[in-house]
């Protein structure tokens, strides 16, 4: 695993200065303060067992190695292991496989890429409109980031200070001069982390009830209107906070005339600065203090962003941490120390407060390495637990993690899944040709616009919808990838010199990530040997024209819907000469792709 920061631990090195002079002071000789104690992925599990026992809950059993490899994949690369891990790791008997898959993951370019994927949809959001936003020159900017594991204080203070423009130069297009009056370099190098402000440009409002909540886990944004009785956060808090953006504004560097993403350069302003109407109530945050929610004054701060981000990251801030670390506990455990996880409040109760404290102590000791917490998050007993709950007593509201909390993949995590378990992108470059990045963009769009749920949603909660369940049924995306044609994955089986139990082992492993039961292996033998009618394999039909009378987007799709790529694919799909053996494995395939042991991160 690459080096951790420790940049935290020169905070214990003050600390220790300080104590050891005020001993001198008082004519003592300064005593050696004691070192903390390493936080371990046991002394955890302890502090768990301790909760549990205190609750009187039975944990679940341990997971198996299977479930768990495709469990730790998903969690970090988005997508299921390929086949060929899974067996390699089953075959592996060592006891410390599952920490080596961690670290293994961690150093590898998936976890950038996965978490790249996370961080932008937190931060930007599904949908960016308008024409400042370069995102592909923020997501390479965070891809760094994360690729270094750069840590996360870092990343946040970037993130709140950061100036400069926003997009590369398009030498084509027409320059204007910059805020100094010189013109701007063809070369200049953008800053992507400008991007994220950018989306906020004019709207000091929507970017601190960001802030607070993404980087605080404080929904500040509640006293925006009005003060709440029983709440600790007023709207005077909210608009001395918002006061800390109010002088941050853009200066055009294009003549605005060229297509695409409009080059503006971000920076620090004398006086407020929005983009937007002069409401009253950007008045009235442009009159406040700048302060920070301990109320440190940020008036006479050469930069009010720069002050504020400093006071944000600080090792004392009692929000900071525990933010992020209760936002990754939800995300590998299915529910947080506090829910949700962008609430910390008073009259919102931290489950298990003491597990957060330590955890969050070991983050800041640590560098705030994000790699070293999901590390130390993944070694846990608690994370490791099946998803059946256990016989006999439980929490009712499943708050102490006594089991694996079931939950759907996200759109991008099912489609990558998909395509790991059947090769579809060998089958999409086969037919959509020099258009495969087009096509490929129109069904992650269609994936996603059918299934975005909230990935921190709570199992009890989910229900698939109709639309989701006749894509999966009846979609042609599932059709396709599990057809036999040259190609494909199950053609890629269908050709190993083994028998059907090989063969039915293999298929499971590309889905599942596990090898079938016994049980399993004998009914789909029997499946696969039966006598079927073979199904529609004459002369491939092309898809009847389209209905000038259809209300729809034209691609068999309700208006509204991204059109469906696959809809003049599935018709062609099937060959000539295809046997009934070859139709059974077609639906073995397409019952595991179905499945919801597919379809679930459990």
């Amino acid at each position: 695993m690459r080096p951790i920061r420790r940049m935290a631990m020169s905070v214990i090195a003050v600390v220790a200065a300080l104590a050891a002079s005020a001993g001198a002071a008082a004519g003592k000789a300064p005593a050696k303060p004691a070192a903390p104690k390493e936080l371990t992925p046991a002394e955890l599990d302890k502090m768990i067992a301790a909760e549990w026992r205190k609750a009187r809950v039975q944990p679940a059993i341990p997971v198996d190695d299977a479930r768990f490899l495709r469990r730790v994949y998903i969690d970090l690369t988005g997508a299921i292991p390929p086949a060929n891990v899974v067996a390699a790791f089953l075959a592996d008997k060592s006891a410390d496989k599952r920490v080596r898959a961690v670290n293994q993951l961690l150093d590898g370019p998936s976890y950038a890429d996965h978490f790249t994927d996370y961080w932008d949809k937190v931060l930007l959001g599904r949908f960016v409109f308008g024409n400042l936003v370069d995102r592909p020159a923020f997501r390479a900017w965070l891809h760094d980031e994360l690729d270094r594991d750069e840590p996360w204080s870092v990343v946040v203070e970037k993130l709140l200070t950061a100036s400069g423009q926003n997009t590369t130069p398009d030498p084509k297009g027409g320059k204007m001069p910059q805020a100094d009056g010189k013109m701007p370099q063809a070369d200049a190098k953008p800053n992507g982390a400008v991007n994220w402000l950018l989306k906020y440009n004019g709207n000091p409002t929507d970017l601190t009830g960001k802030v607070s909540r993404v980087f605080l886990g404080v929904q500040i944004q509640c006293a925006q209107c009005h003060d709440h009785p029983s709440e600790k956060w007023k709207q005077d808090d909210f608009r001395r906070l918002a006061a800390c953006f109010a002088r941050t504004g853009m200066t055009p560097l294009d003549d605005g005339k060229q297509p695409g993403i409009r080059r503006v350069e971000l920076h620090d302003t004398l006086v407020p600065s929005f983009g937007g109407p002069k409401k009253s109530e950007l008045r009235e945050i442009a009159d406040a203090k700048p302060t920070a929610l301990d109320g440190s004054d940020f008036s006479t701060a050469p930069s009010r962003r720069k002050a504020l981000a400093a006071w944000i990251v600080a090792p004392a801030n009692p929000y900071f941490a525990r933010a992020i670390v209760n936002r990754f506990w939800a995300y590998f455990l299915g529910r947080g120390f506090f829910d949700p996880v962008d609430d910390f409040r008073r009259s919102n109760p931290v489950t298990a407060p003491e597990i957060l404290d330590r955890l969050s102590a070991d983050f800041v000791t640590h560098g705030y390495s994000l790699r070293r917490l999901i590390a130390m998050i993944t070694a846990t007993r608690a994370y490791q637990l099946a998803a059946a709950p256990a016989k006999g007593p439980g929490d009712a509201e499943d708050k102490l993690w006594g089991h694996y909390r079931l939950r759907p993949m996200g759109p991008e995590s099912l489609l990558d899944s998909i395509a790991v378990a059947t090769d579809v992108e060998r089958l999409l470059s086969r037919f959509a040709g020099a258009n495969i990045d087009k096509v490929k963009t129109q069904v992650r769009q269609l994936v996603t616009f059918l299934f975005d749920v909230d990935e921190e949603i709570d199992a009890s909660e989910y229900e698939g919808t109709i639309p989701q369940s006749l894509m999966l049924i009846n979609g042609q995306l599932l059709n396709s990838a599990s057809s036999a044609l040259p190609g494909t994955a199950l053609t890629d089986v269908l050709a190993m010199p083994v028998g059907d139990a090989a063969k039915i082992e293999a298929l499971y492993l590309r889905t599942l990530s596990r090898p079938p039961t016994a049980k399993e292996l004998e009914r789909w033998t029997a499946f696969v040997n039966a006598e079927h009618d073979v199904v529609d394999t004459g002369k491939p039909k092309r898809p009847p024209p389209r209905d000038p009378n259809q209300k729809g987007n034209g691609m068999g799709g309700k208006r509204g819907e991204p059109p469906d790529p696959l809809r003049r694919i599935g018709p062609r799909i099937k060959i000539a000469g295809m046997t009934a053996k070859q139709q059974a494995y077609e639906d073995l395939e397409w019952a595991l792709l179905n499945s919801s042991e597919f379809f679930f991160r459990h």
